[in-house]
């Protein structure tokens, strides 16, 4: 399975993985902001002899994935797809805690939820509710989002075979 696991020193940033063990998947669980190079690891992957693969990604990754597809020499692809609902950086997610809470620091979990509310759980066990029209949108740079992000089309990865997720 080529997906994304946390960095060893930033919990948030995407670290692309070849998990090749079911156990190996537990440590992938999460949410993860910012860009990683996940099919990078297709190369390697074949080198390594694998014929059937499995891609968990969001939807700029599964369209390029479709792209190579032909070309990957698999018996057999099955892509796991993610909704995605903008990107940014990890550097400027972690600005965007900053702004949402007095302890970015603490913050273990975010979910921006289907009720319109984005939740934070702290490692300390407290838990925030934020209505998603109180967060301060307008003090985020200009570019926080990419244009690229911003023009896509595909926000509920309907190239995958399955999404799995919501849309916020």
């Amino acid at each position: 399975v080529l997906t994304v696991a946390p960095d060893p020193e930033d919990r948030w940033r995407p670290v692309p993985v070849l998990v090749t063990h079911a156990a190996g998947m537990a440590g992938c669980r999460g949410m993860r902001m910012g860009y990683a190079p996940l099919l990078a690891l297709l190369e390697p992957a074949r080198a390594r002899g694998f014929k059937r693969l499995a891609v968990i990604g969001i939807p700029c990754q599964v369209y390029a994935l479709r792209a190579l597809e032909r070309d990957l020499g698999l018996e057999r692809l099955y892509v796991i797809g993610i909704p995605c609902a903008d990107n940014t950086t990890t550097e400027r997610f972690h600005r965007f805690l900053r702004l949402i809470s007095d302890d970015a620091a603490g913050v273990d979990y975010l979910e921006f939820r289907a009720d319109y509310r984005v939740e934070l759980r702290f490692s300390d066990g407290r838990v925030r509710e934020i209505p998603f029209l109180m967060l301060p949108l307008s003090e985020l740079p200009r570019d926080f989002f990419p244009l690229t992000c911003r023009t896509c089309v595909d926000y509920t990865n309907a190239l995958a075979d399955i999404t799995v997720g919501y849309m916020g």
